[in-house]
């Protein structure tokens, strides 16, 4: 009786890589997988398992999404929706394969918005008056909106095409709205450092250290550094995914930390240009990108059940020795 009592609280087992399908598999990680088919009281289990490999991809989301839920409250009366739950594809991925598929299609769906609401709150609040976007704002306006909703197909395929090349391709999809809508900032930024003109001291040096933090994170997204270079040292903690969660999560508070506090400095100037924010240009245009996405999960997802889409994932590191 009391050796039963003193025993060693018992966590679900963990595989090896050549233990489990392909598509489960994740490049340069060699060992920690959760078992195959997990259903979501399992899946939620290995959240709490430290050497599985998917446990602080799991907590990088959640712990970010409760810091955000606090911090919509406390601001909530000037805040413009910025981010998106990230969570589905991390915990209840179901039994079957195509269920995973489905919730990593909504997974891309919630960055493609959280990019979208990231490019309405830059233009409001970080624009140049005078910048030709500002001038042509409803053109501006949609092809951020199309290139959002293009990011949700571009990613979403890419779990079934172009596999070898799937990162990139996500990079790609998610790095080009924010180099677009980004450019008017650095040019702000400029005119401060150079001619002295819009500045916002309080603010800029965080929207600079917000950009970089950006290209970090494409860095680990891209790269998988560090498990690149030592196979099976990573799995649990300190790999490129993980980097990836927490630069992503920082540029999230940095812009719900600076954007309420643009939106009270720069008011002159948005009410000179014209460019307060209205329903027809936020909430409104926020739902009809949302739809447009929504309709395309669900075409995909409806695509992957009825098995038209199916996955044939190889990660780029066959290389990697069975050890």
């Amino acid at each position: 009786m009391s050796a039963s009592k003193n025993a060693a609280p018992s966590f679900p087992s963990l595989f090896h890589r050549i233990k489990v399908p392909p598509y489960y598999r994740e490049p340069f990680i060699v060992g920690g997988y959760r078992k195959p088919n997990s259903n979501f009281s399992e899946a939620l289990a290995y959240a709490f398992v430290p050497k599985n490999n998917d446990c602080l991809n799991f907590w990088t989301h959640f712990i970010p999404l409760l810091v955000w839920i606090v911090w919509f409250w406390v601001l909530s009366h000037r805040l413009d929706p910025e981010r998106t739950l990230l969570l589905p594809a991390r915990l209840p991925l179901g039994r079957l394969l195509h269920v995973r598929q489905v919730c990593f299609l909504v997974d891309y769906m919630g960055i493609s918005m959280y990019t979208f609401s990231g490019s309405l709150s830059t233009f409001f609040y970080l624009y140049p008056p005078d910048s030709l976007y500002i001038r042509y704002k409803w053109v501006t306006l949609v092809v951020f909106g199309v290139l959002c909703v293009g990011a949700t197909a571009m990613s979403g395929l890419s779990l079934f095409y172009w596999e070898r090349w799937r990162f990139v391709i996500r990079a790609f999809a998610y790095g080009l709205p924010y180099v677009i809508f980004s450019v008017p900032a650095r040019i702000r930024f400029l005119d401060c450092q150079f001619a002295g003109r819009d500045c916002t001291m309080e603010t800029h040096y965080l929207h600079l250290f917000a950009i970089n933090m950006i290209v970090l994170l494409a860095f680990f997204f891209i790269s998988k550094v560090p498990e690149r270079f030592a196979p099976g040292r990573f799995d649990a903690v300190f790999q490129s995914h993980q980097l990836f969660h927490l630069c992503a999560a920082t540029v999230s508070c940095l812009h719900m930390y600076t954007f309420p506090i643009d939106a009270v400095i720069r008011r002159e100037l948005m009410v000179a240009a014209d460019v307060m924010p209205d329903f027809n240009s936020t909430i409104l245009l926020f739902a009809v990108v949302n739809a447009c996405c929504l309709v395309l999960v669900a075409i995909m997802s409806l695509l992957v059940i009825k098995g038209t889409l199916l996955s044939h994932k190889h990660p780029p590191d066959e290389d990697v020795k069975d050890r």
